[in-house]
């Protein structure tokens, strides 16, 4: 099975952007060979589907990566470093980099994963729902993941 899965924080403005992508996908497409997931309360959600009937697990989330508001990129869990500072490993705050690290370590099987990262805009709390360039671009960024999903990795 592939997995799209969206990470993300509804009230956190931009950051919802992975969860906003895996809503319209499950609306505007019900016969997919695909599951999305909304993994927006707990990262350690993710050891179900890290077994060997797993094909590939795309995550779509906002990504701060010194790129300009709504520019996207695709990149291999080996391409990338956390900077990210937790106090701790919770259901309230994670890093998937870190959450698959650990796991991993633990002896889970890894499936081929890919990220498709969203610079936000913002990602203030105050911020109700999408930013409008961010909201703008969905359609954009879920013809991208949809078009990651399927390629051969």
């Amino acid at each position: 099975m592939k997995y799209l899965i969206g990470i993300g924080n509804y009230s956190m403005g931009d950051d919802a952007v992975g969860l906003k992508i895996v809503e319209y996908i499950d609306k505007q497409m019900p016969h997919r060979d695909f599951e999305v997931i909304d993994m927006s309360d707990n990262g350690l959600n993710i050891v179900a589907y890290l077994h060997e009937g797993t094909e590939k697990i795309l995550f779509v989330d906002s990504v701060f990566m010194e790129r300009n508001p709504g520019e996207s990129l695709v990149f291999r869990l080996d391409q990338v470093e956390t900077g990210k500072e937790l106090s701790h490993i919770s259901t309230h705050e994670g890093d998937m980099i870190k959450i698959l690290s650990m796991v991993q370590e633990v002896g889970y099987h890894l499936p081929p994963i890919r990220f498709l990262g969203i610079q936000p805009l913002s990602c203030d709390p105050s911020q109700e729902g999408l930013s409008d360039l961010i909201a703008e671009k969905l359609p954009e960024y879920v013809a991208l993941a949809l078009k990651t999903l399927n390629q051969e990795w």
